[in-house]
This record gives C-alpha cells, structure tokens and sequence, in this order.
C-alpha cells in the first residue's frame, strides 16, 4: 500500500482552496497594519474595544515588566502564582458577579481543562454544533458521550435532553456570541432547560465580555443572568486587548480544577506583564462606559450599510459581521481584491465554517474612524458588485 505523504495532503488542500499561509504583520496603530511594505485597515482584530494600545494599559505591562521581569518561568503550582494572579482572579469575579476566578493561559487550554476535568465516560454532554474547536477538542478529551445540537435550536436540544435522561451528569456547553457567525445563543432558553432538567451548563462568552450588558460584562448580564452559570469562561485576549483566560464558578469547583485541571498544573504562567495590561483594561471599562458606547455606535455604522448593500451577513450581532460568499475561490478572490484596496480580511473556510459558507469575517472595533469605515464599506461593496454577491 502507497503511503500519503504530507506533500500530497497539503497538494490536495491546496487543490479544494482550502491552502492557509500565515501573514507576518506589522502594527502600525490599533487600526492599522504593514504587510509587506504596504499599509491596510486591519478588519480582523478581536481587540474589539482598541485597549491593546490604550496608554493606561501599554504603561501598566511597562511598569510591571521592570519590576516582575520578562517571565515568571514556572507552573502555577510552583512558583508562578504571583501576587497578581490573585488581584486580577478576584477583580474579574467580581466584575461577572462570581464567588471566585482561576486564570488560564490562554481560552483554548480553559475550556481543555475544565471540559476534561469536569465530565468523564458515564456522562453526557450536549453542544451546540457551531461550538468553538477548543470546546470540541475538550470534549473529545472529557470521554464524556456527545450528543450535538441543531444551532441555536431549543426545540432539538429539550428533544435530546429528555431521550438521556438519568445519566450521571449531564452538561450543556456553548458559546454566548458565536465566533463565526457572530449570533448569540437564546440563554434565557438554555437556562430554563438547565433549571428544568437538573443540568449543568458551562458558558463560553469570550465574545460577550466587555461588549454586552448595561454595565459591558457580558451577555449573562444582557440576559438577566449575570453570575449564575455553573461554569462561566473567558479571555483577557479580545476586548480587554491582553492574553490570558479565566475560569469563574464556586469556590469548591475552582479548588477543584486547581487540583485536577492538567492544562492549569502542567504549563508556564502568564508573563507579569499581561496580567498588569489585563488589570488596567479591566480597570478602565468598569469606570468608563463610553468605550462600550462608541464601539456600539461603530458596529450600527457598519452593519447598516452592508446590510442595506444586500450582503448575507447571517444572524450576526455585535462587533462580528460574516459576509458570507459561499465558494471557497470566490472568497479568496474577493480578499485578494480587498488586499488591492488597502484592506485586510480574512478569508475563513472549511473545515473552520460548514462547506459552501465561506465569508470574509470582519470585525467592528472602537479605535475605527468615520473615514475608515467609509473607505471600508466602499471598498466591500465595490468588490461585491464586481463578484456579483449584491
């Protein structure tokens, strides 16, 4: 028998359209990005709130990188577990309205952890089929039996909730904000199911925070659910323009995956600086709702004109907008059009989003101009015309 080798795969991959490079950047402000000698309007960050590069948080990673140093060059259970760990686990517990926090690395190895840890063989787990890869990749490890669910579709996930009745644990997991399609899963309905049905449920809402809500913690608040998931997750690495990721719940279960979650025992913790950058960003959302507003005001801007363009921008709310093309080549030959055009947007396509859906996913954020989503929506409808998509 002929061996595949890894030439031969990645000629197929390349052979579907499906072929990723990695583009080496530039950050030139928190807008704008030099690739290749050229300037374009970054329309990809997940710096929804542009704190990356805000003052208050640049000097706070500064100040702290003299007096903490480069790295903390240990595990959390060793010696990593720096005075700062504890602030920042305590601020943003208190933010969410949870008893206690646990900071990850990263959200990827959050969910690995805690999914893992949490549920084992004789359980069930139901997720939402547009889940997170991370939240996938836990599950698979977890061993746990997984029973997936129609998108965003309470009616499949009570169907399926009532046919594994009795097991030992059963858990919903999902997203607040979808990261590809940028909609929102019905919480209320998904909370009702867990308080009926004795669940647990574990929410992903790196999306939702410092985004949703009256106050900006996220979409539990928008729901009137602010605190109360059995698990709640996020990261320090989108609106709060840092790394990092953390884990609230109660005090019993944050012990708990102090002990058993391998992915916080067995890793390096956070630089000193990060958690200092997260801190003042976190800091500075809680007093000044005007980074919310202006974000907001951005996200209507944008979403208005190429809806009213006639672009399928899905169920999509907040800073995420999907323009959904469909073909793998046409999407890739409408970034290259936008890359002509001084724009930068990234093709997402299968196995990432379903087949036949490939979109160009852009994200609104807050350091944006009046110019610059002029220049933007201008260009996007323009090529769009051109691909004869509107």
């Amino acid at each position: 028998m002929m061996k595949v080798t890894f030439s031969a795969i990645l000629e197929e991959i390349k052979a579907q359209g499906n072929y990723r490079t990695i583009k080496y950047l530039y950050p030139l402000s928190a807008t704008r990005v030099r690739y290749k000698g050229n300037e374009y309007l970054n329309l990809c960050s997940n710096s929804y709130l542009s704190l990356h590069t805000h003052p208050e948080v640049l000097l706070a990673a500064k100040k702290t990188l003299d007096e903490y140093g480069a790295g903390i060059c240990s595990s959390r259970s060793v010696s990593g577990s720096i005075d700062l760990y504890e602030m920042l686990g305590k601020e943003i517990a208190l933010y969410k309205g949870y008893q206690r926090g646990l900071i990850f690395s990263n959200g990827y190895m959050a969910n690995i952890g805690v999914i893992s840890t949490l549920t084992g063989e004789k359980d069930v787990i139901f997720s939402d089929e547009l889940n997170h890869s991370s939240l996938i990749d836990a599950m698979r490890l977890s061993r746990a039996k997984k029973i997936v669910y129609k998108h965003n579709n309470i009616d499949d996930l009570e169907r399926k909730i009532q046919k594994y009745r009795g097991k030992d644990q059963n858990i919903i997991i999902t997203e607040s904000v979808f990261s590809m399609d940028g909609d929102m899963a019905p919480l209320e309905e998904i909370y009702r199911l867990k308080e009926e049905y004795g669940l647990r449920l574990f929410l992903d809402d790196a999306h939702g925070t410092g985004i949703f809500g009256k106050k900006g913690t996220g979409v539990e608040e928008l729901c009137s659910l602010r605190g109360k998931m059995d698990v709640h997750m996020a990261t320090f690495g989108k609106s709060l323009g840092s790394y990092g990721a953390f884990v609230l719940s109660d005090p019993v279960f944050i012990e708990f995956l102090i002990n058993r979650a391998r992915t916080f025992m067995y890793t390096t913790a956070l630089p000193p600086s990060a958690l200092a950058a997260s801190r003042a960003a976190l800091g500075l959302i809680k007093k000044d709702m005007s980074y919310k507003k202006t974000l907001w005001q951005n996200i209507d801007y944008m979403r208005r004109h190429l809806n009213g363009a006639g672009f399928n921008l899905k169920n999509s709310t907040g800073p995420i907008i999907p323009i959904v093309v469909g073909g793998d080549e046409l999407t890739l030959n409408m970034q290259e059009r936008l890359m002509k055009k001084g724009i930068f947007l990234q093709a997402i396509r299968p196995p990432t989003v379903p087949k036949g859906t490939s979109r160009l996913r852009l994200t609104v954020v807050r350091g944006f101009t009046k110019d610059d989503m002029d220049h933007a929506i201008e260009a996007i409808i323009d090529v769009g015309r051109r691909l004869n998509l509107i």
